[in-house]
């Protein structure tokens, strides 16, 4: 266990945190201040093989800090228990799986920590800070190696005791029983291609008739993921993110088209589907905000708080 200088009687503006946004290639960390700003920043490969490393990069974090630490808040890339503080399960980084939870790492690092799906933290940083800015409703849906997504009602992250909005899951090929993850993502692209997703888009981009048909294939795809999660939730706004989106209008093209012939029941205007501002930092800026809405009584999602050290018996987590 590690200690910091943020002591019991620190206040928030006293006070820093610890984002870590674990995706299935990179691992991202922050840290930030109760205005926002950011301190301290890393991007690395995500370590597949050692979920110990993550400890180690918080508290290289927690040491680079020139503010007392008060919590660390972990984004990846998987559903979340939220009421026992774990991934249900980990499909990008398998050997973490059963190795990772808010009191295990509570326990590890001396500081409360929260776990949360990866793309609800990017969902709630876009509301807050990005692209969705000034909506209430906003729905965030990232095409990367996966696809997932994260929905913001009334200001608020939403949740059951679970993560939802598991877009990336839902089956959209009625007769192959795939999903838009299979067929939609940039490792569905990667398979249709043979090569890197990011070559593909890159000379799609360039002209190329084959790679684009291909990124067009992967884009129409998630476009119905979209569509879908548009149709259950009526957001105000839609923001795209992940990987793919660099690609710009040739992913939110597609997306507008399939809104523009979506059923008059949906609000949405083409329009109002805008590509993520944050870039690869949404999830962090988006730990951010849930650190800062979980020190609000008036602003905690309901059923969701800060694990303190010595939680993991009451909760039934192990490290």
């Amino acid at each position: 266990m590690m200690s910091t200088d943020a002591g019991s009687g620190a206040t928030m503006r006293e006070q820093a945190v610890v984002a870590t946004d674990v995706g299935g290639t990179q691992m991202r960390l922050g840290v930030y201040d109760a205005r926002g700003r950011q301190l301290f920043h890393r991007v690395g490969p995500t370590p597949h093989e050692d979920p110990g490393a993550l400890v180690e990069a918080i508290e290289e974090a927690v040491r680079a800090s020139p503010l007392g630490v008060g919590a660390a808040v972990v984004g990846i890339a998987g559903p979340i228990d939220y009421e026992r503080g774990v991934p249900r399960a980990l499909p990008h980084i398998p050997a973490w799986e059963g190795r990772v939870s808010a009191p295990g790492l509570a326990d590890a690092l001396g500081i409360p920590v929260v776990v949360a799906n990866d793309a609800d933290l990017a969902a709630l940083g876009e509301q807050r800070f990005g692209a969705g800015a000034g909506a209430r409703d906003v729905v965030y849906l990232t095409a990367s190696t996966g696809v997932g997504g994260g929905v913001v009602l009334g200001g608020r992250l939403l949740h059951s005791r679970y993560s939802l909005a598991e877009i990336g899951h839902t089956v959209i090929d009625r007769g192959s029983g795939a999903s838009v993850e299979e067929l939609g993502s940039g490792t569905a692209l990667a398979a249709l291609a043979g090569e890197d997703p990011a070559r593909i888009s890159a000379r799609a981009a360039a002209g190329d008739e084959r790679a684009a048909a291909l990124f067009r294939a992967a884009a129409d795809a998630f476009a119905l993921g979209v569509l879908n999660a548009a149709l259950c939730f009526m957001p105000e706004r839609v923001v795209i993110g992940g990987g793919m989106s660099q690609a710009g209008d040739l992913l939110l093209g597609p997306v507008r088209e399939r809104i523009a012939r979506a059923p008059a029941v949906l609000p949405l205007r083409p329009e109002d589907v805008v590509l993520a501002t944050g870039g690869t930092d949404s999830g962090l800026l988006g730990a951010c905000a849930l650190w800062l809405d979980l020190s609000d009584p008036s602003r905690a999602p309901a059923g969701l708080a800060m694990v303190p050290p010595g939680d993991a018996a009451r909760r039934g987590a192990g490290d």
